[in-house]
């Protein structure tokens, strides 16, 4: 072999072993490597900030009975002139889990008379010297309506509603919900007082 054919076939050593350690390839038919179901995984669990990639379908994705809803558009019309008698039914995972409520005693000629009064479901207080005594409870954190009867949907504070029933002489003035999250509907009318719903608050769990 003559000096030049060796240099040249050095050459060609030297540039397959350059190719080998780089990973020159002149095939286009490579395997490519997949990553493990558990890599896939972790990377699906890693929630990039601002990213909705891998977030699962939001909960309003399933349809909400009437009045479950957080848009005034959702809650249900309970029209003043409506004669339909419901019943109350208290769901089995709704029942003793909550305590008592927080209202706002609105003074209508004085805003500096406003009250916040902590009370007890089922108990009753007496708004001033009225004469008036408010009946308050049950408390439903998710309200719903059917045509029989108000209910809960289930125990999230979504739509909290509380009953609130006034009587003066013994003879019941007011029956209806106050609702959080929308106080001026539907709210108890007098022209004196008025009554919100501001918070509530569970039973203690042993």
């Amino acid at each position: 072999m003559t000096v030049k054919g060796f240099k040249y076939n050095l050459f060609l050593s030297v540039f397959a072993l350059a190719c080998a350690l780089a990973g020159c390839t002149s095939s286009t038919n490579e395997p490519v490597a997949e990553s493990s179901p558990e890599v896939l995984a972790e990377l699906a669990s890693q929630q990039v900030e601002g990213s909705g990639t891998f977030s699962e379908p939001p909960p309003a994705t399933q349809q909400l009975a009437e009045g479950s809803g957080t848009k005034m558009v959702d809650h249900p019309e309970l029209q003043a002139e409506e004669k339909v008698e419901r019943g109350v039914l208290v769901p089995e995972n709704v029942k003793g889990k909550w305590k008592a409520v927080k209202l706002l005693v609105r003074d209508r000629h004085n805003e500096e008379n406003n009250e916040i009064k902590t009370v007890d479901l089922g108990s009753q207080f007496s708004l001033g010297k009225s004469g008036l005594m408010v009946t308050v409870g049950p408390f439903f954190p998710n309200f719903v309506m059917s045509k029989s009867a108000y209910s809960s949907m289930d125990n999230r504070l979504i739509n909290p509603a509380v009953q609130l029933v006034v009587e003066q002489n013994g003879k019941v003035f007011y029956k209806g919900w106050a609702f959080k999250k929308y106080p001026t509907m539907y709210a108890f009318e007098h022209p004196d007082y008025g009554l919100e719903l501001l918070e509530s608050i569970p039973a203690e769990v042993s």
